[in-house]
Formats: structure tokens, C-alpha cells, sequence
């Protein structure tokens, strides 16, 4: 299933992020935890941190793409 990622939903996850104590939030395509693949947007606003980690049990890969702003 393709969903598209619109400016609407930007704006949304980015108004969450910024109200948020941590300056992030996510929004899932993926309909549960089970689901093999997690697909989801995060919205990071100046001043969070993400801590360096990695997912080895089981091993998965993890993608970033920048839609709007920079790091």
C-alpha cells in the first residue's frame, strides 16, 4: 500500500512535535507492533536527541530521509 506524505501531515507531526517536551513525534503507517516492517514519519524539532542505537535482536535497518529542514 503507497501512502502519501502531503503537506497537511507534515504540518500536523511538526505543530505535535513542537508541543511536545521531548520536540518530536511520530506518526505510524505500519497498523501495529507486529508488523514485520515499521514505516513511519518523525517530525524532530530543534533541541531533541536521538540517541545512537542500533537494532540487532533481531537485526533491522533503519533509513532516514530528510523531507523538510536539516540536521
Amino acid at each position: 500500500m503507497i501512502t502519501k506524505i502531503h503537506t497537511a501531515l507534515l504540518s500536523e507531526a511538526i505543530r505535535k512535535a513542537r508541543s511536545s517536551p521531548r520536540k518530536r513525534c511520530n506518526h505510524n503507517f505500519h497498523s501495529s507492533l507486529s508488523e514485520p516492517l515499521h514505516r513511519f514519519l518523525n517530525a524532530l524539532e530543534p533541541g531533541t536527541y536521538v540517541r545512537p542505537h542500533r537494532h540487532s535482536d533481531p537485526e533491522k535497518l533503519e533509513v532516514f530521509l530528510i523531507l523538510r529542514g536539516r540536521i
